[in-house]
């Protein structure tokens, strides 16, 4: 956000443009532009699917309360992502063109920063939790497990169905997953 701020804003990064507003870039230009482009996505790609399960780690299932609190946890982030989408799509856009594209951009990278600033403040209170194994090969033991098991009649009795009698999950750091109708 901090590059495509400054190739907005600074006279050297920002390209010249004629009085038909079309803009000539040089290469070192548009070399800044689109690599703030790229860092953006590759932030996005880096962080969006980590969120949610980040969000989720901080309650426990186990307890009724926190269950509740999980679930209104979601109901809070998905709304303060449509509002951003929203205030993206309206307020920041006016910005943009009315104000100019350096205050359009360096209003979100201030946020971006002020947000980074936060989450890295709180990070002694995280409840972390610890990898149970590659994900890929907890996948592959599921497909492989489904079509051998594909004919298997399920037992009445879901204790049954646990790897092993006591509670606890063989993966280190993971828990059972709840018995459910769903995906039969």
């Amino acid at each position: 956000m901090t590059l495509l701020t400054l190739s907005a804003s600074l006279h050297g990064l920002k390209p010249e443009c004629n009085s038909q507003n079309v803009c000539h870039p040089t290469g070192f230009q548009a070399g800044i532009f689109y690599m703030g482009l790229y860092l953006i996505a590759l932030g996005t790609g880096g962080i969006k699917p980590c969120v949610s399960p980040f969000g989720a780690d901080q309650f426990d299932d186990s307890d009724e309360t926190e269950k509740k609190s999980k679930s209104s946890f979601f109901n809070w982030f998905y709304l303060s992502i449509n509002i951003g989408a929203l205030v993206a799509s309206t307020v920041l856009v006016w910005i943009q063109t009315n104000v100019g594209w350096g205050w359009g951009f360096g209003i979100p990278a201030v946020a971006m920063a002020a947000a980074v600033v936060s989450f890295f403040s709180g990070t002694r209170l995280y409840r972390n939790q610890r990898p149970g194994g590659s994900p890929v090969t907890r996948i592959c033991q599921v497909v492989v497990a489904s079509f051998r098991k594909a004919r298997v009649r399920v037992p009445d009795d879901k204790s049954f169905l646990y790897e092993v009698v006591e509670g606890e999950c063989v993966v280190k750091g993971s828990r059972k997953l709840d018995h459910t109708e769903q995906l039969r």
